[in-house]
């Protein structure tokens, strides 16, 4: 008795910062490699896993730091964002980017044009580059989340839930930009603006696909309606992500 109270309590071992991150990341069944196969031939059980039976696959948040921290890590390699995001500007400028700058500074002197758009352009390949993962969690998943939800509040009410079901969906996504990277790069013009605008349909028919599995849509009506609110949840990310980029470029040559 008294050798049993002798004994000094057991101290709990609390599971590392790293190891608590890592889980059964790398598990086939409920790591990794089960997550992204049940995304594409199951998606619905995944998303649903999250709230019903949590510890089955990877967590969304983990997910999107895992994958795309990858998908970034090999993408940057291969495809000259800067590139990309000078040849955007020469086509939305209608000619060359120089003769625009000129055109500016003759109308406006007092403004740095040139350092305006050096500055566009390094906060767009950041974002790319360096903020991947906050793009989609905060930038691109909210809004399409929120129009989801605005169209079928009835299939699931909570915002959450559609913000998942992006979540999963988006990162699931980038996956796919990684496959796509060789075809990219057969291109005449791998670096051009086309090569991004062409996995745009890639992006709305998987996440149409999510969507109408997770949420168990039926019929034209309610695929359209899809279609609709992830087109309307691009569209603002798309005008916010501009917005950010342009006040943030303007300030820092002014700053």
């Amino acid at each position: 008795m008294d050798e049993e109270q002798s004994k000094p309590p057991q101290q709990t071992q609390h599971k590392g910062f790293l190891e608590e991150l890592m889980g059964d990341v790398f598990n086939l069944d409920r790591g990794l490699p089960g997550t992204i196969w049940g995304m594409i031939k199951t998606p619905g059980v995944v998303i649903d896993a999250y709230f019903t039976d949590r510890g089955k696959y990877v967590t969304p948040l983990r997910y999107c730091i895992f994958i795309l921290a990858v998908t970034t890590f090999i993408s940057v390699r291969f495809v000259d964002y800067e590139e990309m995001m000078k040849n955007a500007m020469e086509m939305g400028a209608g000619g060359g980017l120089e003769d625009t700058i000129e055109q500016l500074s003759e109308a406006i002197p007092s403004f740095d044009w040139k350092a305006y758009f050096e500055a566009v352009t390094e906060i767009s390949v950041s974002l790319l580059q360096k903020f991947n993962q906050v793009l989609y969690l905060v930038l691109l998943a909210p809004p399409m989340a929120f129009f989801l939800k605005l169209f079928f509040k009835k299939k699931k009410g909570r915002f959450i839930e559609h913000y998942v079901l992006m979540v999963y969906s988006l990162t699931t996504l980038s996956i796919f930009g990684l496959l796509m990277i060789p075809f990219v790069l057969t291109l005449e013009n791998a670096d051009s603006w086309l090569s991004f605008l062409f996995g745009l349909p890639v992006t709305f028919i998987f996440l149409m696909w999510t969507s109408i599995k997770y949420l168990g849509l039926k019929g034209f009506s309610e695929y359209l309606q899809a279609f609709l609110a992830l087109f309307l949840g691009y569209l603002v990310f798309a005008i916010f992500q501009a917005i950010v980029t342009y006040i943030g470029a303007y300030l820092m040559v002014v700053f």
